[in-house]
């Protein structure tokens, strides 16, 4: 696409394009700014999980936690339209501002009733849901603006670092919770939640560079996203893989992974910890791989990394033993971790700044919104059959989408040649 590679960002590739050491990015003011925001306010996302769906479950039990979870997921359905038209027509910096001031003001009020011992099914409900909201808002910002910080050619080493940082600030916030618990009760994590947040948009403020903001006649309207697609065929197949498979892994994920744990190996909520911190493990080392080692097709590397979920969901299937669930684990998270480092560093290096807030408002819908269609469309399946067979069809399903995807990026991408 002859629009996306500008004089600019030509001149910023340098003659050969090679990419920043990791490191070396947070050299630079801006990124290091933005980096630290992630990465605080990922901290705080951790202490906020275990207090969300702890109170989900005391309040409704498992309906509690599946209503909280539908929350969290819808809002990217209802809004990841708008988000993205938001981050092509508003300053990006400043709708992640925003972003974190809502998110943090929604938290205090839940932390209040928290610690007063009234805190409903129906708060959690409404909190989880604007959260999400005000994130479908802030993704798409993000997504755009990495390109402005760091130069296209960057992209990928600085999602891979921003990728395994974030994990790790999962793995180390549910570590750190544990510990804090012993002095805090668990309702003060909305707290720390919150003022995660403030500080998030606190490094915000400092960045000086936001990018050439979109000079747009009329409105700028979401389908000229989707034609921004069509010169990119292989993009556009890694999207729709996205969507597919981050449906199919969500769903038999969120409901299958604990009832696997439960009834299948005998186990208890230890063990189910473990295995989702093996797969923050799996998307550490992607995220820190590909921070380091470029890839030149990174959609097609995209569709390919979902091949990694038929050992990973084979070894759910077999569940005969429970150290190789956790490498099934780890697998998992290193094939979605690794996806979606590709997929927006795919968009960053080759869609135009006019229209790539849509673009990434596109990929933030497929993947947050996948939560929910997992969870509606997918997740029953585990009342009328076993985990090891619902994940062995998943092992086989999963990376099916990804060959199939990839088979047909490259029969388009092929096709001007033939003509």
């Amino acid at each position: 696409m002859d629009e996306a590679a500008t004089a600019t960002d030509r001149a910023e590739a340098g003659e050969d394009g090679t990419p920043d050491r990791p490191l070396a990015l947070l050299e630079r003011r801006d990124f290091r700014h933005a980096y630290a925001a992630i990465a605080v306010s990922e901290l705080g996302d951790a202490f906020q999980y275990i207090a969300l769906m702890w109170f989900a479950l005391d309040a409704g039990g498992p309906l509690g936690v599946l209503a909280v979870r539908l929350a969290d997921s819808v809002p990217a359905l209802v809004f990841g339209l708008h988000g993205g038209v938001a981050a092509d027509r508003w300053d990006r910096r400043r709708t992640m501002i925003a972003a974190d001031v809502i998110r943090a003001a929604v938290l205090i009020p839940v932390a209040v009733a928290g610690l007063e011992g009234h805190l409903p099914l129906a708060a959690l409900v409404a909190a989880a849901f604007v959260l999400t909201a005000a994130t479908t808002y802030f993704d798409p910002a993000y997504g755009a603006l990495v390109p402005a910080l760091v130069e296209r050619r960057n992209v990928q080493p600085a999602n891979g670092l921003v990728r395994a940082t974030a994990e790790t600030m999962h793995v180390g916030g549910w570590g750190v919770a544990a510990a804090l618990l012993a002095f805090l009760p668990i309702s003060a994590f909305f707290a720390l939640n919150a003022a995660s947040f403030l500080l998030s948009a606190l490094f915000l403020a400092g960045i000086r560079r936001t990018g050439a903001r979109p000079v747009h006649g009329d409105r700028p309207r979401f389908r000229e996203g989707l034609e921004a697609l069509r010169p990119l065929p292989a993009l556009a197949a890694a999207v729709t893989v996205l969507g597919v498979a981050v449906t199919i892994s969500s769903g038999t994920w969120i409901v299958g992974v604990p009832q696997l744990v439960r009834n299948d190996l005998g186990r208890g909520a230890g063990s189910f910890a473990l295995i989702v911190a093996a797969y923050s493990a799996g998307a550490i080392l992607s995220g820190a791989v590909l921070a380091r080692r470029p890839v030149r097709r990174k959609a097609l590397g995209s569709m390919l990394a979902w091949l990694l979920y038929l050992p990973a969901y084979a070894f759910f299937a077999v569940a005969g033993s429970f150290w190789l669930v956790l490498l099934g684990g780890a697998a998992a998270g290193m094939g979605q971790g690794a996806a979606l480092v590709l997929v927006n560093s795919a968009a960053q290096e080759s869609v135009p700044d006019g229209v790539l807030g849509r673009v990434s408002g596109l990929i933030a819908l497929v993947h947050r919104g996948a939560h929910a269609t997992g969870l509606l469309f997918v997740a029953p399946f585990f009342a009328v059959a076993g985990a090891p067979l619902v994940f062995a069809a998943a092992a086989l399903a999963i990376p099916l989408a990804g060959a199939i995807g990839t088979a047909v990026a490259l029969v388009k991408s092929a096709r001007p040649q033939l003509a």
